[in-house]
C-alpha cells in the first residue's frame, strides 16, 4: 500500500542505522528493517497491508485513552464522550480515517522475486548468528550480545536497522545476497517482508528477477480495507458500512 504519486516501488533510501550520531535528532521515521538505501516492505495479503498501515491510527486513538487516565477517566468511556463531542461539533474524532487519506492511495499487488532467498528474522539460527556477526556499539554492547525474538523484532530502530545492515552485508550458503528479510507482522495477520533494492540503490535498472507491479487498486472502496478499520474500531468519512 503507497501513496498513488510515488507508487509502490519507490522508497525513500535511508543513509543512518543503528543510534544516531548525534543528539538533536528529528523524529525517527526510519521503518523497522531498514538499511543503507532502498527499503521496500510488504504483505502477505490486503489484510495483513491494512493492519500494518492503520497503526497509525490505532496511536492516534491509543494517545486519547492516554489522555483520560492523566484525568481519572475510563479510558473506553472517554473515547465514547470524543467520539460523541464530535458529532455534535461535526468535525472527526483525531483517529478518523479521512476521505482524502483513502482516496490518495493505492494497493498493489507486487510479484516477487522468483529466485533467492529471505532470512527469516523470527529463526533462532538467525538469532545465534546475528550475536556471532553483529559488531559492538557504544551503548549497546549488552543488547546485541544479547538477543531475543522481542528484541530483533522491537520497536527499537537504532538495533533494528543495524542487525537489518548486517543480514544485508552477508552471503548466503550459495553464495548469493539476501533478498531481504521475512517476518509475522506485528498486528499478527500475516507476514511481511522487507526487500532491499540493490539494483535502484546503485543506480541500474530492475533486472529480471525484481519486484514487479501487477496491478493497484483505489485503497477508498475496497470492503476489505472497511473490515480491517472497524476491527479496529476506526471511523471514517466516506464509510460504505
Amino acid at each position: 500500500m503507497a501513496k498513488d504519486r510515488r507508487g509502490a516501488l519507490t522508497v525513500h533510501r535511508n543513509s543512518i542505522v543503528g543510534p544516531f550520531p548525534f543528539s538533536s535528532d528529528p523524529a525517527d521515521r526510519r521503518g523497522r528493517f531498514d538499511t543503507i538505501g532502498s527499503t521496500i516492505y510488504l504483505a502477505d495479503s490486503r489484510r495483513c497491508a491494512y493492519a500494518e498501515v492503520l497503526l497509525g491510527f490505532r496511536k492516534n486513538r491509543a494517545a486519547i485513552a492516554k489522555a483520560a487516565e492523566s484525568i481519572g477517566w475510563d479510558a473506553n468511556r472517554y473515547i465514547e464522550q470524543v467520539l460523541a463531542d464530535a458529532r455534535t461539533n461535526g468535525v472527526d474524532a483525531p483517529w478518523t480515517i479521512a476521505i482524502d487519506w483513502q482516496m490518495d492511495r493505492s494497493i498493489y499487488e507486487i510479484k516477487l522475486p522468483g529466485e533467492g532467498w529471505w532470512v527469516r528474522i523470527d529463526h533462532v539460527d538467525t538469532i545465534a548468528a546475528l550475536e556471532r556477526l553483529t559488531p559492538t556499539v557504544a551503548g549497546m554492547t549488552e543488547q546485541v550480545k544479547l538477543l531475543t525474538s522481542g528484541a530483533v523484532e522491537s520497536e527499537n530502530r537504532d538495533l533494528t536497522t543495524l542487525l537489518a545492515q548486517v543480514i544485508r552485508q552477508q552471503h548466503l550458503f550459495d553464495g548469493s545476497e539476501p533478498l531481504g528479510i521475512s517476518y509475522q507482522s506485528k498486528t499478527l495477520m500475516g507476514r511481511c517482508w522487507a526487500y532491499w533494492d540493490r539494483r535502484a540503490d546503485a543506480g541500474i535498472a530492475p533486472g529480471s528477477n525484481d519486484l514487479v507491479q501487477l496491478i493497484s487498486e483505489n485503497v477508498g472502496p475496497d470492503p476489505e480495507f472497511h473490515r480491517v478499520a472497524d476491527h479496529y474500531q476506526l471511523p471514517r468519512m466516506g464509510a460504505r458500512c
